[in-house]
């Protein structure tokens, strides 16, 4: 197979007679609802068998953050059956014996990483057969909302022991160490997409609050209003699996919510989110922080450029007395310093000459970044910031030494291929920030955004009260430090109905939310995403790599903590498969099935030839989708409007790219250049009228942590003029005055201008 057809259905055609092949895998469907807390989903893979004789399908695929598999239909002419969730050494003898009976068999089995293979064995020839796929799946929150992400496609991954191969016309092939992953089988990545299976979805976003906005960066949606929500669809009839599904969800009202209903069991289940702002304002203590910067071969491009830049403009957020530190890394370290700095102008010119330089190549040996980033920070404690693309087998034995660093990591990944499950854990383990973004998203003002919050907690001390809610426990634990921008997640159970109240106390403050548990319907989903966060939480702790008496008594006893609530929640892990056998009239024992490995198109925006050459040049199927899609419910966009819409967006990343040079001028005690006192002044009220009137304040927006420095500086400089009283008082309401700043230059003029400019509220 060497052509690819870019007919509607995405259907290949064999070289040799130009007819179409018929692939094994032909289709694969997402549907379900996504709450405020995670979703509930239901993944049909349809497939069909052109061969003569019994085949045997694999598909590989990664579970998204905080996810877990709960059971499984298979059905076909004449037979449907339920999976059976079994020990994986029980499911994999029940699969075996059912091949050799010549039974259709299936099996669905979990390894580390997040990895799962999907076997389906004994498919006859022309026969259709349906997997539907139950998923509990965890979203990303933010405090007006939420994003979530679904894999459609895996990306190939770094480890210092795996073997690459171009095995095939424009096809690769991965394989890892057994003695570390067992026997995982990896997909095919197909470097062009266009002839695999299709892939789509249907969904319903339910948010108590209302959605005021869905949006999504990888695919072009239909959004129509439903009962308590929206539901989205993809607007073309399929698409190609070369990148995962992404949508970003605005509420009205912001995220702040609590979920509650009887669960299947008979007992209470409840969820509740906090939004950040809920706790109060930030501290201002110094910062440590050191940059952990992703230059493998795999951040090569527009992501390697754009995570430059987003370090350049956290600089510009540094106080001298802040320490900062930055290490580079591939299969090799580099460092700016070996322990912190202060962030004076001498020393984040230096960190500009350094990011300058770096180019992007090599490996992802990201466990040696953040150990060494660590010992940076010199045994004080501090924060990591990573901005990486997550590309890495054996997440698990980095997750460990993560832990044992005690330091706070916060990760910005970038990917058209989720690896946001390893990050979310990397951030939640330690107690940071994560965030996930596509390629072709701005990077830069959403880490300087993230940075914004770094270590500055809003609240510590974070304990959790139940009254009036009998048996009442919460599970897992609630962090004990409050980031800006990242909302307090909780899940609950009670014996029963209930009404009652959950109390968050922390240090100068509480907050009181009511708990109605009543007969919604959400309870049993509740409980599901619950042992979901659990189970995951779990296996990020479980590395298999110990050695020694006292390391194989505690992987002992993490394995049957992981056997006991996959039994308690009904869900699958890596210590339990789930596993159907189903017996058709006709069946022969004895035979064996060929084996077919499910192809997988290779990440959008990702060179196949850095990961498999020597490259077959293939032709690229043109890209449909808009890249930032954006619709508002009920609303119907004439072309002309549409039109409007690209001239805005494109004014928007003009404007950012202007603030975020500013943002990098920031000298150290917080006022920009100039060549006097006076001078240096105007240039700092330019400054802060600039961002004030692309509403950022010194409380909201990314560049909030600028904005407050910039203030800073001139309450120090009053004395120069009486204008800078009045920009200052302005400020403080987050109102900037009439003009073009960004376009003016300090001058004697200036403050008549200054004076006689109307005041423009943004707050």
């Amino acid at each position: 197979m060497a052509t690819v057809s870019v007919a509607a259905r995405f259907q290949p055609v064999a070289a040799e007679t130009g007819e179409a092949v018929e692939l094994a895998m032909q289709r694969l469907w997402l549907a379900g609802q996504v709450l405020p807390v995670g979703g509930r989903l239901l993944v049909h893979h349809t497939f069909r068998s052109s061969e003569k004789k019994p085949l045997e399908v694999i598909y590989s695929f990664g579970l998204p953050r905080d996810a877990a598999l709960r059971r499984f239909r298979v059905s076909g002419e004449g037979f449907s059956a339920h999976s059976e969730l079994r020990l994986v050494e029980q499911a994999l003898e029940t699969y075996e014996q059912g091949i050799e009976a010549g039974r259709l068999s299936t099996l669905v089995r979990q390894y580390g990483d997040g990895l799962v293979n999907l076997t389906l064995g004994n498919i006859r020839a022309g026969e259709k057969v349906i997997v539907a796929l139950e998923v509990l799946a965890g979203v990303e929150a933010h405090d007006d909302g939420l994003r979530f992400r679904f894999p459609f496609t895996l990306a190939p991954c770094y480890h210092p022991l795996a073997q690459a191969a171009d095995v095939s016309d424009g096809f690769g092939e991965i394989e890892l160490p057994e003695g570390e992953f067992g026997d995982l089988v990896l997909p095919r990545f197909a470097a062009d997409a266009t002839g695999l299976h299709e892939v789509g979805f249907n969904l319903r976003i339910r948010m108590p609050g209302g959605v005021r906005e869905i949006g999504s960066p990888s695919h072009t949606l239909r959004v129509r209003e439903a009962e308590g929500g929206a539901r989205v669809t993809l607007a073309t009839g399929s698409d190609v699996p070369d990148r995962d599904l992404v949508l970003d969800v605005r509420t009205r009202d912001g995220l702040e919510s609590v979920l509650s209903g009887v669960d299947s069991q008979g007992r209470g289940r409840f969820a509740a989110v906090v939004p950040s702002r809920a706790f109060g304002r930030r501290s201002d203590a110094p910062r440590r922080v050191v940059f952990v910067l992703d230059r493998s071969g795999s951040m090569s491009g527009k992501p390697i450029e754009q995570a430059r830049r987003a370090v350049e403009a956290c600089l510009g957020a540094l106080n001298p007395d802040d320490g900062f530190g930055l290490v580079a890394f591939d299969d090799q370290i580099e460092e700016l310093d070996s322990a912190l700095v202060p962030g004076t102008a001498e020393h984040r010119e230096q960190a500009r000459r350094f990011l300058g330089k770096l180019d992007a190549r090599g490996g992802t040996e990201l466990a040696k970044a953040i150990t060494r980033a660590t010992q940076i920070l010199g045994g004080e404690g501090g924060e990591l910031l990573v901005l990486t693309d997550g590309q890495v087998y054996g997440t698990e034995q980095i997750l460990a030494r993560a832990r044992a660093t005690g330091a706070r990591i916060h990760c910005l990944g970038i990917g058209s291929a989720s690896q946001d499950r390893f990050l979310a854990l990397l951030a939640r383990e330690t107690g940071g920030l994560s965030r996930f973004l596509t390629p072709r998203e701005r990077v830069d003002t959403t880490a300087v955004d993230m940075f914004a919050s770094i270590g500055r907690p809003v609240a510590s001390g974070l304990e959790v009260k139940l009254r009036g809610l009998p048996g009442g426990q919460i599970a897992p634990k609630p962090p004990a430090t409050v980031l800006a921008g990242m909302p307090v997640m909780l899940f609950g159970e009670t014996k029963g109905p209930a009404e009652g109240q959950l109390t968050l106390c922390w240090d100068g403050g509480t907050k009181s939310l009511p708990v109605s548990i009543g007969a919604d319907t959400a309870g049993e989903t509740l409980r599901l995403l619950q042992g979901a966060r659990l189970i995951t939480d779990l296996e990020g702790r479980w590395t298999g790599a110990g050695e020694g008496p006292a390391a194989r008594r505690e992987e002992q006893r993490m394995k049957r903590r992981l056997e006991a609530l996959s039994r308690n929640y009904g869900l699958a892990s890596r210590r339990m498969a789930l596993v159907a056998v189903i017996e058709r009239a006709g069946d022969l024992p004895g035979g064996l099935p060929k084996t077919e490995v499910v192809a997988v198109g290779m990440p959008q925006d990702t060179e196949f030839s850095a990961y498999f050459p020597p490259l077959a040049r293939m032709a690229r199927r043109t890209d449909l989708a808009s890249s930032t899609a954006h619709f508002r419910l009920a609303d119907a966009w004439p072309r002309t409007l549409r039109s409007l819409m690209r001239v805005t967006e494109q004014l928007a990343k003009e404007a950012a790219d202007r603030l975020l040079e500013l943002a990098a001028q920031i000298e150290p005690d917080g006022g920009m250049p100039g060549d006097s006192e006076e001078e240096r002044v105007q240039a700092t009220i330019l400054a802060l009228l600039a961002f004030l009137a692309e509403g950022h304040t010194e409380v909201s927006g990314i560049f909030r942590s600028h904005v407050r420095r910039l203030m800073e500086f001139l309450e120090s400089k009053v004395h120069v003029h009486p204008v800078v009283a009045r920009i200052l008082a302005l400020a403080r309401r987050g109102v900037s005055l009439e003009g073009d700043w960004l376009a003016r230059r300090p001058s004697p003029d200036l403050w008549a201008e200054l004076e006689a400019a109307d005041p423009r509220d943004h707050a």
